[in-house]
C-alpha cells in the first residue's frame, strides 16, 4: 500500500449497520493520507457512512450519485 493509492470497497450488496462496520474494518488498516472509493446503496446507508466516517476524523471529498445507478452512491474518503 502506498499512501497515493486510491482503494475501492462496494458495499452496496450490505445492509446497514454492516456498511459502516465494512467501511470502519477497511479504514482501520489504511494509512493516513490514503483515499477509498466507497459504493453504497440508498440514501440511509449514505447518510450512516458518512456521519461514521466524520465521526472517526475522517473526510469526505466526494459524495455523488454513481452515474450508472440512481439508487447508488460514490463516496470518496480521505483517512485522516
Amino acid at each position: 500500500m502506498t499512501k497515493y493509492e486510491t482503494f475501492f470497497l462496494d458495499v452496496s450488496s450490505k445492509i446497514c449497520p454492516m456498511t459502516t462496520v465494512y467501511v470502519r474494518a477497511r479504514l482501520d488498516i489504511m494509512t493516513s493520507g490514503q483515499k477509498i472509493k466507497v459504493i453504497v446503496k440508498g440514501d440511509e446507508p449514505r447518510k450512516n457512512v458518512t456521519a461514521s466516517v466524520l465521526a472517526l476524523g475522517h473526510k469526505i471529498i466526494e459524495n455523488l450519485p454513481h452515474q450508472e445507478d440512481t439508487d447508488l452512491y460514490c463516496l470518496l474518503i480521505l483517512k485522516a
